[in-house]
């Protein structure tokens, strides 16, 4: 039990924090993580899983892993050129929700469930403290596009938008304790710090996408918490112009450009380049799934798009709602749908399961983090990115594993325990 609690820690710390460490095989297909699962597997077989009844979201799971299979025969059947790449898509899309499945089977206990929880949330701070050290490093002062704050997920710009959308999953669960732990004072004291610091560091990442998430689920969490504290928040965000960084503000006036008044002519909003390009990439993607409704293939979009808005050619759609549904056909938004609906009905389940202060707490941050998975995939494509996803999986298994096994220890027996009566071959139940 004890080995298998410790993979379990490695996998989480790993799993955000490969490209820091750079562990690398010589031998194709062998990484750390694949040994990790598969010891880890290896252990859960040898002492057993005490799991009892069927596993939550298994059937959702299933549906999603089905219609990812649809997408690449669909793909294959039309292009197999470059089968292998399209097949190692497929293999890593599925693999790493498997992280799912092997947690909750493994997590033996509510003590299990808290060390891999808190070790979820140790990373998170971990990550913040580098992401501080990186933006101290950069300036403070001046935006810099090449300059952007990426923590754990390597130096190239671009992983500033990852790093960003793993903070705005993470983040809300040090909201959630800071707000509903209420019989724990220093908890929630530590909780409401690492937030601070986690929410600093965003803002570094020039992630403007992260911006609206973090403040979207502030108010959300502030509105379950106080009436009075969620309308400071929207002031707040209404007037963040006065206290957030000026290199933030910056980023977030560069989403809409005007060129002003001339002789009483207003030339009309337009959008930054970055901005701009999505709804052009959305319009080909719509023209993609017109050409083939069934859908283009699993791993097809980068190399088709470029028919149809050839100035984007090789560009990811930017929006995972777009891409599977271009990908896999209307079967893919009904399957992905049918997920995150599942995970939005396991949080509701926790924050009722009995009542206390730590479901509530659990319930209500799981559910932010599913926000923020919803929400991140409007403006990315982040669902299947495993560095960013992998340890919201785990977090959804622990979570799952939390509520059964609640539940189990608080079921009250059908019936009373039957009275022998004497003389009686059969008991009698009990009045």
């Amino acid at each position: 039990m004890f080995l298998l609690r410790v993979l379990l820690i490695a996998i989480i710390v790993y799993l955000p924090t490969h490209e820091t460490f750079g562990f690398e095989f010589t031998l194709k297909g062998l990484n750390v993580i694949n040994i990790l699962f598969a010891l880890s597997l290896l252990t859960l077989l040898a002492v057993g899983s005490r799991a009892k009844g069927p596993t939550p979201l298994k059937r959702q799971f299933l549906l999603f892993f089905a219609m990812l299979g649809w997408a690449f025969l669909v793909g294959a059947m039309r292009d197999s050129s470059a089968l292998l790449e399209d097949l190692t898509m497929l293999k890593n899309s599925v693999f790493y929700m498997l992280l799912f499945f092997l947690v909750y089977h493994s997590a033996q206990d509510l003590k299990t469930v808290w060390v891999l929880f808190a070790t979820v949330l140790l990373v998170t701070f971990l990550a913040s403290l580098q992401g501080l050290q990186q933006a101290a490093a950069y300036g403070l002062s001046v935006y810099d596009e090449s300059r952007r704050v990426s923590a754990p997920f390597g130096d190239f710009p671009a992983n500033a938008n990852r790093a960003a959308m793993f903070f705005a999953i993470f983040l809300p669960l040090f909201a959630a304790i800071a707000l509903f732990c209420k019989s724990r004072p220093v908890l929630r004291l530590v909780a409401a710090g690492c937030f601070a610091l986690g929410t600093f560091v965003v803002f570094f990442t020039y992630s403007r996408q992260a911006y609206v998430i973090l403040a979207l689920l502030a108010l959300l969490l502030a509105v379950r918490r106080n009436l009075f504290v969620s309308l400071l928040i929207g002031v707040a965000v209404l007037n963040y112009q006065v206290w957030a960084p000026d290199t933030a503000v910056t980023r977030l006036q560069m989403t809409q450009k005007s060129g002003g008044a001339d002789a009483g002519y207003v030339e009309p909003v337009r959008y930054d380049e970055s901005t701009a390009s999505r709804f052009v990439l959305w319009q080909g993607a719509a023209e993609m799934l017109a050409e083939r409704p069934w859908g283009s293939g699993l791993n097809h979009f980068k190399r088709e798009i470029g028919h149809y808005v050839p100035q984007y050619a090789g560009k990811d759609a930017h929006n995972f709602y777009v891409l599977i549904t271009a990908e896999a056909g209307p079967f893919g938004l009904i399957a992905t749908g049918v997920l995150l609906l599942g995970l939005l009905r396991l949080g509701r389940q926790v924050r009722t399961v009995d009542g206390s202060e730590t479901s509530r707490m659990l319930g209500i941050g799981y559910t932010m983090s599913v926000f923020a998975v919803m929400l991140s995939n409007v403006y990315g494509s982040r669902f299947l990115d495993h560095d960013v996803m992998g340890n919201f999986w785990i977090l959804t298994a622990l979570v799952a594993r939390y509520y059964s096994l609640v539940r189990e220890s608080t079921a009250a027996p059908a019936t009373k325990p039957a009275a022998q009566v004497p003389g009686l071959r059969r008991p009698v139940p009990a009045l």
